[in-house]
């Protein structure tokens, strides 16, 4: 019987476990005449990473010996995006120094960044109980969006970005962007291993339903670095399985979470991850740091005074439906909001003398004609509080007011549609 969740109709999905070949060769002491292997640093998909000494030049590197395929389109491809990542000078992402043939492969000598990865940073945080500091996170967030930059401006997609392949260099605290989907290859199905081109955790749709890995753009890489953000700012993933398959269903058809559901306090971010992991690749964010401006002009928000609003309406319906309609419109924009209710002008104007509201929502008809006075009370309070009024008959209320000025009016009955492009344009929003 075939597995029910399992998404046959993905090729991408195929779980192949590919023997390493690379690892049954007999590595020498020198490669290539100049790099004396010291010791390895680790093994993925890709193949090995060795610690490695140049001779000439007597400094430290990493040597990557890559896993043979028996595909020449593979190779082709490996030897021009390894010649266009040898092009990119950017200090947070891992330098290529030289490439070349190793045995039935090949190999690539790079810049040796000694630290801890920002995985492990996240899981030390988790076992705390505790995420990372946003001082701290942003900065790493906005150097892998400028590494990010630099790698598709020489048309090079990473295909593999998430908190294990960022480096926080131990001498320097410089996050390092390392681990290049070159020439990549399927393994062992598993949610933390490296299939297709990429990780479950973090892939882009997209890049789940191309097995190749060779149709894949720049949009993929700002999905993962949206995953990376979520996981960095929560300590948990956007998707979360037992299995790669449910990991990757979720990310193919399900809506990611919001942050503010394990962060009520980041509600501001919610807007900025959610476009970052758009299914569709033309509805995220144009750029890596088109991304990581939008996450800092969000994270300035969080922690600033919760706006306070009083709605007046002696409707009960329809003084429940502005109070849940207002407060809604504000979220969707990252606001959070207090509102108070009132269901008479008396009450109304009892609360507007003696509290500072920031905004005031007004029912004409429930005025009994003192919607100028009330205007004027609010406005006492604060000068800046903005006003919404809701009126069946514009003309009467603009007599009403006389010589009160108030920017938004809402038609009635009222159409939540109208009422929340109006909430979107208040100046509030851009405090």
């Amino acid at each position: 019987m075939s597995d029910p969740k399992a998404p046959e109709t993905q090729p991408g999905f195929a779980p192949t476990e590919t023997p390493s070949e690379i690892r049954a060769l007999a590595l020498p002491d020198v490669i290539d005449g100049r790099y004396r292997v010291l010791g390895r640093l680790g093994a993925g998909a890709m193949g090995v990473v060795l610690r490695a000494e140049d001779l000439f030049l007597e400094r430290p590197v990493a040597i990557k010996i890559v896993e043979p395929s028996l595909d020449p389109a593979v190779g082709q491809r490996f030897v021009k995006e390894a010649q266009a990542l040898a092009q990119v000078r950017h200090e947070n992402v891992v330098q290529v120094y030289a490439f070349g043939p190793f045995q039935q492969s090949a190999y690539l000598a790079m810049e040796l960044v000694m630290g801890e990865s920002l995985e492990s940073v996240i899981d030390a945080h988790a076992q705390l109980g505790t995420t990372m500091e946003l001082a701290r996170a942003l900065p790493i967030l906005r150097a892998i969006g400028h590494g990010l930059d630099a790698v598709h401006a020489r048309r090079l997609v990473h295909r593999d970005v998430k908190p294990a392949n960022v480096i926080i260099e131990k001498s320097t605290d410089r996050p390092v962007l390392i681990d290049f989907g070159l020439a990549r290859r399927r393994s062992k199905s598993s949610p933390k291993l490296s299939i297709t081109g990429g990780t479950p955790s973090y892939m882009a749709p997209e890049q789940a339903r191309d097995p190749d890995g060779t149709r894949v753009t720049a949009r993929a890489d700002l999905y993962a670095l949206g995953c990376t953000a979520f996981e960095l700012l929560t300590g948990r993933p956007v998707f979360e399985g037992s299995d790669v398959y449910t990991v990757l269903l979720g990310h193919l058809n399900q809506e990611p979470r919001k942050v503010s559901t394990l962060r009520p306090d980041l509600a501001p971010v919610d807007d900025v991850i959610h476009r970052a992991l758009s299914k569709e690749p033309d509805a995220r964010h144009g750029s890596a740091s088109e991304l990581v401006a939008a996450l800092e002009g969000a994270l300035a928000r969080v922690g600033a005074p919760v706006p306070t609003a009083a709605v007046l309406a002696t409707d009960g319906g329809l003084r429940r439906s502005l109070t849940r309609n207002t407060t809604a419109a504000l979220r969707a924009h990252g606001r959070e909001l207090r509102c108070d209710a009132a269901e008479s002008a008396t009450e109304a104007a009892s609360l507007v003398s003696t509290g500072r509201y920031d905004l005031f929502v007004i029912d004409e008809e429930s005025a009994a004609g003192r919607l100028a006075e009330l205007v004027q009370l609010v406005r006492g309070r604060n000068a800046e509080a903005e006003v919404v009024i809701v009126s069946r008959d514009f003309p009467a209320t603009a007599r009403a007011l006389g010589d009160v000025r108030i920017r938004h009016l809402v038609p009635k009955p009222v159409n939540t549609h109208v009422l929340s492009a109006v909430i979107g344009r208040l100046e509030l929003l851009k405090r």
